[in-house]
């Protein structure tokens, strides 16, 4: 199961902006129907409407908001391949479910600092939201997949891509209280407790075992690698360095799976480059300034990641544990009667202090 709640700051794609009207996400969300006859539906827990009945609900749904205030907020959920398979990939019981996940989504805010609301807690009732069913999914430039060159950009993904995209007003229903998922104090709203309450409702309400065995993984940081690679030799192609240089160092790049070491020496052979570069007087001399043989070899020298655990934390040694062992004694023997015995509790340090300060008046 992945939720997310898009950050339009930093998510980077214009159609998520929600500064003004949602008719720009709207129109986005529109274009891939579920089937003929669903095209264009927009659903919530009171029956589907299309996007001109969407559009106006969230528009209009801003009174005591400024300008520069988050109008509506984009949320995204998604059952993984296998959970999709578990409910027969069943639109009706996607709608279902969605609506459940909107009860979450209220119920995680907290109101408790709302001099209005103080101790209530929101429902599904009291949001303006609007929800729609996506079948497919589309290569991005930034998927590792087209960054390898595998996939073009836009291609589509393969097996069960249903997600479901939903729109939610920045205000409640009765415009009375702003709701901002992105906030960053945890007290009104913690992101990863939605999260995981979507998930357990998925388990749940369709009866759905999770594989013990399958352990989920930390982020991957392929792609990031990657990009990061990317705008290093754009900058070195800036600082005029040839393509054939460029495209040997991004053969050792993959060879190396951006690891660790080799991004660590690329950034020293360009800040060599950029030196060099700057010393330099005429503008001729500044062109097409070659990598020397010792900075590619220093390039080739560097430990590649071996496999895709090498990018996670490493698992604990037996050195560590051991040290472990002896500081856990440590903290067994500061836990025990004999040492309690011999400290001065709080009631006996103030009356040792008031004792001292009676002594320095006379």
């Amino acid at each position: 199961m992945y939720s997310k709640i898009i950050n339009p700051t930093k998510h980077g794609n214009i159609v998520y902006d929600n500064k003004s009207s949602a008719a720009r996400l709207g129109n986005y969300l529109n274009k891939e129907p579920s089937t003929n006859e669903e095209k264009g539906i927009f659903f919530n827990s009171l029956g589907d409407f299309d996007k001109k009945q969407m559009l106006e609900a969230i528009d209009n749904n801003v009174k005591g908001l400024t300008q520069k205030d988050d109008k509506f907020h984009s949320l995204v959920i998604a059952p993984s391949a296998k959970e999709l398979e578990h409910i027969g990939n069943d639109h009706s019981k996607m709608k279902a479910f969605t609506i459940a996940c909107m009860e979450k989504y209220a119920a995680n805010f907290n109101l408790g600092g709302t001099p209005l609301n103080t101790g209530r807690k929101l429902s599904e009732k009291d949001l303006v939201w609007y929800a729609t069913i996506h079948q497919n999914r589309a290569y991005k430039g930034t998927d590792v997949e087209v960054l390898n060159g595998e996939k073009k950009s836009g291609d589509l993904k393969e097996g069960l891509q249903t997600h479901i995209h939903v729109v939610v007003s920045a205000r409640d229903k009765e415009q009375k209280i702003t709701l901002n998922p992105n906030t960053s104090n945890k007290q009104k709203f913690k992101m990863t407790t939605w999260f995981e309450a979507n998930q357990r409702q998925f388990n749940q309400q369709f009866d759905f075992k999770p594989d013990p065995k399958e352990i989920p993984k930390s982020k991957d940081k392929t792609a990031y690698f990657i990009l990061w690679t990317e705008k290093k030799l754009h900058l070195l192609e800036k600082l005029g360095i040839t393509d054939k240089q460029i495209t040997e160092i991004r053969n050792i790049a993959k060879i190396k799976n951006n690891s660790t070491d080799f991004r660590k020496n690329l950034g020293m052979v360009i800040k060599e480059v950029r030196a060099n570069k700057s010393s330099k007087n005429s503008q001729q001399q500044q062109k097409n300034i070659p990598i020397s043989s010792e900075q590619m070899k220093l390039l080739e020298n560097t430990t590649p990641f071996k496999i895709q655990t090498d990018l996670e934390l490493p698992s604990t040694n037996k050195s560590f544990m051991a040290e472990f062992k002896s500081f856990q004694s440590i903290f067994e023997h500061l836990s025990t009667d004999e040492f309690s015995k011999n400290q001065i509790n709080p009631s006996a340090k103030r009356k040792k202090k008031r004792n001292l300060n009676q002594d320095l008046s006379l």
